[in-house]
């Protein structure tokens, strides 16, 4: 047993200069017990409830549960810093800007699933007050980011925020990964109440008044064209009608409204791809020019009716808390 000397009780936000009030995700208390504090690594546990996590190299380890095991390798890294470039530039920012109209002060954000965590550099740069959070191997570049201290290691159905601690929560392509078996298309026995916790939780941070923002590919499109292609291959995976790996319209509808929200609207989806990995060769420009049309098309005042239908390969959706 460690003796007194040996520990220190804090609030972790202290330590890590976190812009946002740090709380055990299990029960929400706000003292530590840090110990054996050395060179950035230190044994914390949490003083109310025991619950044991660390402090690596910098960055908060608030995992409660399994790690994802993403693919970090150098290829998929650096095609992660040009999409999400493009998505923040294209997409987040002028929705995010559209928020803050008539506010006084910054929009507080979270991302969830951040990755390598690029958007948030680009967020913060624009004038937002982001964090992000992630629980996967691609957090292995955080120390390389223009605001380290802006992000914490935590898997998003065990938040380690206050309730109502952002004015906006937002995740991309997340909900598919949650409640699957490994990195896979396969659902697993609690995928819907792992999916319906992670949406609770992302309501709860959130102030009375603020929004969640979601999106994904359409469970109701016939093909998933994101997910399960070998490099190079343009060929889309078939998605089954039975399949739960992705979700619809009506899908996040159904655990948003249960987790206490109490309107949506389905959001232009033009902007939020690139298409970068399509663009380095000629036949991968010509096949994508359908679905970039499908992208354009929907986000159309006249055709917003069609977003979440059949042909909108994209969702994204706005919710009111």
């Amino acid at each position: 047993m460690k003796s007194e000397t040996q520990n220190t009780y804090i609030d972790l936000s202290t330590l890590t200069k976190a812009p946002v009030d740090i709380v055990c995700p299990s029960c929400r208390s706000n003292q530590f017990v840090v110990s054996s504090e050395n060179d950035g690594e230190a044994d914390v546990s949490c003083a109310q409830c025991d619950a044991k996590f660390s402090i690596e190299n910098g960055f908060l380890n608030l995992v409660v549960g399994e790690r994802f095991e993403d693919d970090s390798g150098s290829e998929c890294l650096c095609y992660e810093e040009e999409s999400n470039r493009y998505t923040t530039e294209h997409y987040w920012i002028p929705l995010f800007r559209k928020m803050q109209e008539g506010r006084s002060e910054k929009l507080r954000i979270l991302s969830i699933g951040c990755g390598i965590g690029r958007e948030v550099d680009m967020l913060c740069d624009a004038g937002f007050d982001c964090v992000g959070i992630d629980n996967g191997n691609r957090a292995k570049i955080w120390p390389n980011r223009a605001y380290p201290n802006r992000f914490i290691m935590a898997n998003g159905m065990h938040l380690p925020f206050e309730d109502e601690a952002f004015d906006v929560v937002y995740c991309g392509c997340v909900f598919p990964h949650v409640g699957v078996i490994g990195d896979s298309v396969n659902v697993s026995e609690n995928y819907e109440s792992d999916r319906t916790a992670l949406a609770s939780e992302m309501t709860r941070v959130v102030k009375q008044g603020g929004d969640v923002v979601v999106g994904s590919p359409n469970r109701t499109f016939p093909f998933d064209l994101f997910h399960g292609r070998d490099k190079g291959c343009y060929t889309p995976r078939y998605n089954r009608p039975a399949e739960r790996f992705l979700l619809s319209a009506v899908d996040y509808k159904k655990i948003f409204y249960a987790g206490g929200n109490r309107s949506h609207s389905l959001l232009p989806v033009k902007g939020y791809w690139g298409f970068v990995g399509s663009k380095s060769s000629l036949k991968g420009t010509l096949l994508s020019l359908p679905v970039r049309f499908a992208f354009s098309l929907v986000s159309t005042k006249l055709f917003a009716f069609l977003r979440g239908s059949v042909i909108s390969p994209w969702i994204m959706l706005r919710f009111k808390k």
